[in-house]
């Protein structure tokens, strides 16, 4: 067997894992506790206590299953589950759901994202795939008929995607469409239902920022993933003519539109960042923040489902040790290669806002019938 060693120099940063996991910790609680704060102000006690329950039912399943997986493996329980940051994982998955969903569902999918996206890899730092998405998925694959009696509107993205087909045309159509969730205002704030944590954008980025600013998160990710969203979204609004908005030109409105709705921000500052399962290298990282772009964009605009982010999460996931073959070696060396596969991606991009622009149809006028059935949906999607 051939191996290849990169010799010295190696730098040692001021931060460590621990810190790192814990500045992440309380970013990912600072959103979470705006969540409870909403749910009870909006909907009451049984709301907050709802999602109170969520999350500690995740971290139970989370330590439940690494004091199992040390054992197994003998190994200290307590230096495994303190080392393996499993919590993070139960968190980012609760904020991931939305409040209507069962205990049990949410069990089963923190199971899943622990087990077999994590340790059947071999723990912290092995895994291929980002273990909060899995369990998402697993959600989505399985659960998402699971939910309470508690009882909220349909989300704007299930909404725009199945009534709109992400295409209001017009300025008499985004305002109808807006006013079920407290316009601009309120999609800024997250003031509106969806999953636990993934409506609030400001606050997102806000510690988005703080977390770029003490290093804790590479800013390429976030930043290329968002404006490569921006961009196709923009070239889709071109092509298909969609019209101002309170004269605010469509090329401006529908890229806003498509960032401040579903999961792009909270995806792209606490999942995309993920330094285990996203490239090392920063040219690596910002191909494989243009792939999500490109993906989500796809799946939102040609595929069907409502949301593309998870799934451009996971895909791209799986192309992770793809990105980092391409560019292993001396950096003047990949240069070269890393600006051709940037290119080749800035490309695929253009083509496929072309493509999806080409496919979509845009909505002028409303179907009332199938709007009615939207909003007697009894459980956020």
């Amino acid at each position: 067997m051939k191996f290849n060693f990169h010799v010295s120099p190696s730098l040692r940063g001021p931060l460590t894992t621990q810190s790192i996991m814990k500045e992440l910790t309380i970013g990912l609680m600072a959103i979470f506790f705006l969540a409870v704060i909403y749910y009870y102000t909006a909907f009451g006690a049984r709301y907050a206590l709802q999602a109170v329950l969520m999350l500690i039912s995740s971290l139970a399943t989370v330590f439940v299953c690494e004091f199992a997986f040390a054992k197994i493996r003998k190994r200290e329980p307590m230096k495994e589950i303190k080392n393996s940051f499993g919590w993070v994982t139960a968190i980012i998955l609760t904020l991931m759901v939305p409040i209507s969903m069962r205990i049990y569902a949410l069990i089963i999918a923190t199971f899943f994202a622990i087990v077999f996206a994590k340790m059947l890899f071999g723990g912290f730092g092995q895994n291929i795939f980002n273990p909060a998405a899995v369990g998402r998925a697993v959600i989505f694959a399985a659960f998402m008929g699971a939910s309470t009696d508690l009882v909220t509107s349909a989300t704007p993205t299930t909404n725009i995607a199945s009534q709109f087909g992400w295409m209001p045309y017009n300025e008499q159509m985004l305002d109808g469409f807006l006013q079920q969730y407290g316009g601009w205002k309120s999609l800024l704030l997250g003031t509106y239902p969806g999953a636990l944590g993934e409506t609030f954008t400001i606050a997102i980025i806000l510690v988005g920022i703080v977390l770029i600013a003490r290093k804790i998160i590479d800013w390429r990710v976030p930043v290329v993933y968002l404006c490569t969203i921006f961009v196709m979204t923009m070239i889709v609004a071109l092509i298909t003519k969609v019209g101002s908005y309170h004269g605010i030109p469509g090329l401006i409105w529908y890229p806003c539109l498509h960032l401040l709705l579903g999961g792009v921000v909270f995806g792209a500052v606490f999942m995309l960042t993920d330094p285990v399962t996203s490239p090392t290298s920063p040219a690596g990282r910002v191909i494989f923040a243009i792939g999500a772009a490109i993906l989500t964009v796809l799946i939102r605009l040609a595929g069907n489902l409502p949301e593309g982010c998870l799934y451009s999460i996971l895909l791209m996931n799986m192309l992770t040790p793809l990105i980092e073959s391409l560019l292993d070696g001396k950096q003047l060396e990949v240069l070269p290669k890393a600006k051709k596969a940037f290119a080749v991606l800035c490309v695929v991009a253009v083509a496929v806002s072309i493509f999806t622009a080409m496919t979509l149809e845009p909505v002028s006028s409303l179907d009332k019938e199938a709007y009615l059935q939207t909003e007697l949906q009894e459980e956020v999607l």
